[in-house]
């Protein structure tokens, strides 16, 4: 813990507090300090199974800069977090460390029984103050760069979640923006979108749009599938029929005729080859293509 602000390796603030309160204020106040961008030593964050918890919170209260303390009658009244405290206080002695104490549903007198000297320092009460509030006033004290780069009302957002609950709105309203660009099946971009008449008259027009995938549709209407569309056909669906070049028996011709109203969606160009298995495989790879499976059937 160090009283100057040089950047070392190590935590700006260790919350040395009891479990018993971790739900009722310590958590949130960690949340809203790791939201405003404080480097936090908090067991619920730093300590990894296996760790030695001694060793590590030995760590912690040497390599950070502030001690937040957060006193309660539950602390009081534990031997762990009185062990922290002394190490805060003795770094706080040395002059490598500051010790920022909050004042958790406990009074004056209950605080000056435990520790005078803890009595005598400004302290900030989570009866007149939520977590976030209190995040803001301690960083106002581990981290002015921080606080001082952003209004109060964007900090605030910070903490609470807020910032990050609007980024997620943002990122909602962009994505229905863009689906209008895109394949409703697969997501890949639309490549076309023209204007054309639905009735013989002209008197009605609607949009023909085609995607990367091969999808399109013209009023709503599909006119090609998209492979990943449900309905978009198996191998199986189409019937193949084989033609021999009169004459020419190394010379046979492959057609598809779709046996489902999918398959019949989909058409399959015709394919050649020297020997009629050679003219279904050369059928196989046009499907492979058309259904963007080219590596597997």
């Amino acid at each position: 813990m160090a009283n100057d602000d040089t950047i070392h390796a190590g935590w700006d603030a260790f919350i040395s507090h009891a479990s018993e309160d971790k739900e009722t204020f310590v958590r949130p106040l960690a949340n809203a300090l790791v939201s405003l961008g404080v480097s936090v030593w908090y067991d619920e964050f730093t300590l990894n199974i296996g760790d030695s918890i001694s060793e590590s919170i030995d760590q912690g209260l040497k390599k950070s800069r502030y001690g937040i303390v957060i006193l309660s009658r539950n602390f009081m009244n534990k031997s762990w977090p009185k062990r922290e405290l002394k190490g805060l206080v003795a770094l706080e002695i040395s002059g490598r460390g500051r010790i920022l104490p909050v004042w958790h549903e406990v009074e004056y007198l209950e605080v000056e029984q435990f520790s005078p000297p803890l009595a005598d320092s400004f302290a900030v009460r989570t009866s007149d103050a939520e977590a976030v509030d209190i995040a803001l006033k301690i960083l106002k004290v581990i981290r002015p760069d921080l606080y001082a780069a952003h209004p109060r009302s964007q900090l605030v957002n910070l903490a609470n979640g807020q910032a990050i609950a609007e980024m997620q709105d943002e990122l909602a309203r962009l994505r229905r923006d863009i689906s209008e660009f895109q394949c409703p099946y697969c997501g890949s971009y639309l490549v076309s979108s023209i204007q054309a008449p639905i009735d013989d008259q002209g008197k009605h027009w609607d949009t023909v749009r085609e995607f990367e995938c091969g999808f399109s549709d013209f009023g709503g209407e599909k006119r090609q599938l998209c492979p990943s569309d449900p309905d978009f056909p198996m191998f199986d669906d189409y019937e193949l029929l084989f033609t021999m070049e009169m004459g020419n028996p190394t010379q046979w011709l492959c057609y598809a005729r779709g046996k489902t109203e999918g398959s019949r969606a989909v058409r399959l160009p015709d394919t050649f080859g020297t020997t009629k298995e050679e003219a279904s495989e050369a059928m196989r790879s046009a499907y492979r293509r058309k259904a963007r499976k080219i590596d597997s059937l």
